[in-house]
């Protein structure tokens, strides 16, 4: 065998053993890859990722890997994020929405003071008690509309958090339609959308939707002022 001839091809091979258990290191650990900070950083690329557009679904319709909180490129993703949430008028947003895979949400905490926007690493509810309860659901990836969703207003959360510079493990209770909004959000790092949950019923058009909050609330309002 001439060593000479296959000197290379061992070297090309090592390579790319090299480069695969780089990239499954940084899958593990949550570090984002070069494909992932290379798209962060082409702001021609950013957008709220639409189920209605095939490429975009099929990111939308996949399991997110694990984020690694503080580590290079997720200052970028959570920018990206904030302002996809901001331009969009959401109460929360996944990191698969804006086109990276990764277990990364943002959540109005609409149970706090001031309602604060705060982003979560590597959320998990770990429980649900009390009863379901059916409720109007849209979203950001979702044009066609909004949905009825039974969800759980009672859930304990764990997720990522940094604290001395060591990421330590937080345990939260939370009630109301906060709990909703994370159970939303969560399941798009499952590659899950409410209309895999929603009710038989068809999707009300969002301009529908609309008018009859709208509505709702006039009603409410002129019962308050009588």
């Amino acid at each position: 065998m001439n060593f000479k001839k296959i000197f290379p091809i061992l070297v090309l091979i090592a390579l790319i053993f090299g480069c695969a258990t780089a990239e499954k290191k940084q899958n593990e650990n949550g570090e984002l890859g070069e494909a992932e900070l290379s798209y962060l950083a082409d702001e021609s690329q950013h957008r709220t990722f639409l189920n209605s557009v095939e490429s975009e679904d099929a990111v939308l319709r996949k399991v997110s890997k694990k984020a690694l909180i503080n580590s290079e490129g997720y200052d970028k993703l959570e920018k990206l994020m904030a302002r996809e949430l901001e331009s969009g008028k959401g109460v929360g947003i996944a990191a698969p929405q804006v086109g990276v895979n990764r277990r990364l949400i943002i959540v109005q905490r609409l149970d706090k003071e001031d309602h604060p926007f705060e982003f979560y690493y590597n959320p998990e509810i770990v429980k649900r008690t009390g009863e379901q309860k059916e409720g109007w659901e849209g979203c950001l990836s979702i044009p066609a509309g909004f949905g009825k969703v039974m969800r759980w207003y009672d859930i304990d959360l764990e997720y990522d958090k940094l604290k001395d510079d060591t990421v330590v493990r937080e345990h939260e209770k939370i009630q109301g339609f906060t709990a909703v909004i994370f159970q939303h959000e969560i399941d798009h790092l499952d590659g899950v959308l409410f209309i895999d949950k929603k009710s038989d019923e068809p999707l009300m058009p969002k301009e529908e939707y609309y008018e009859m909050r709208r509505k709702e609330k006039e009603a409410a309002s002129k019962s308050e002022a009588e």
